[in-house]
């Protein structure tokens, strides 16, 4: 074997390595990026205000009207906090910060309740502004769910059940 040969079977298999390296590099950077959106959301849903919105909102009957949540100052508030946060999950997943799988298996129930109990007041307040833009991402995300999210999980079958097998 001639010395040019080895030097591009060097070369070459240089190469190969450094793509390979930047291959996995890449993998463990976004799985990183994932993990640290993950905790963010988590520490971002364990705030007072969430708790409080979210058992506010999930009490609010089915069938409820625009009029009777804007009667209501605390529901309102509530649902406007609630509709805020999944406004920015709904945006964050779209944008592939976040995996629609990690934003299900947090807040995909309460995204499913809330944007049910709170839809009658968007389509109110989209009628009444005449644009669509309001709590746009929250709807995708909402509907993003139900279509691609069937998850282990549901409404009516949560993680303690779904992953009771579970091994560390």
């Amino acid at each position: 074997m001639d010395l040019s040969t080895l030097a591009n079977v060097a070369t070459a298999l240089t190469v190969l390595t450094g793509v390979a390296f930047g291959l996995i590099e890449m993998r463990r950077a976004r799985r990183e990026r994932e993990e640290r959106a993950a905790f963010a959301a988590v520490q971002a849903l364990m705030s007072p205000e969430w708790m409080s919105s979210s058992m506010i909102v999930a009490s609010i009957p089915e069938g409820t009207t625009a009029q009777q949540i804007e009667t209501d100052p605390r529901t309102l508030e509530a649902a406007l906090k609630i509709a805020t946060i999944m406004e920015g999950v709904g945006y964050s997943v779209f944008a592939r910060i976040v995996p629609l799988s990690v934003a299900d298996d947090l807040i995909g129930g309460m995204a499913r309740v809330a944007w049910r109990k709170f839809r009658p007041f968007v389509e109110e307040e989209r009628e009444r502004t005449g644009t669509q833009k309001s709590w746009e991402w929250f709807q995708w995300l909402a509907e993003q769910l139900e279509r691609h999210s069937p998850g282990k999980t549901s409404l009516r079958r949560g993680a303690y059940q779904a992953y009771c097998d579970w091994k560390p």
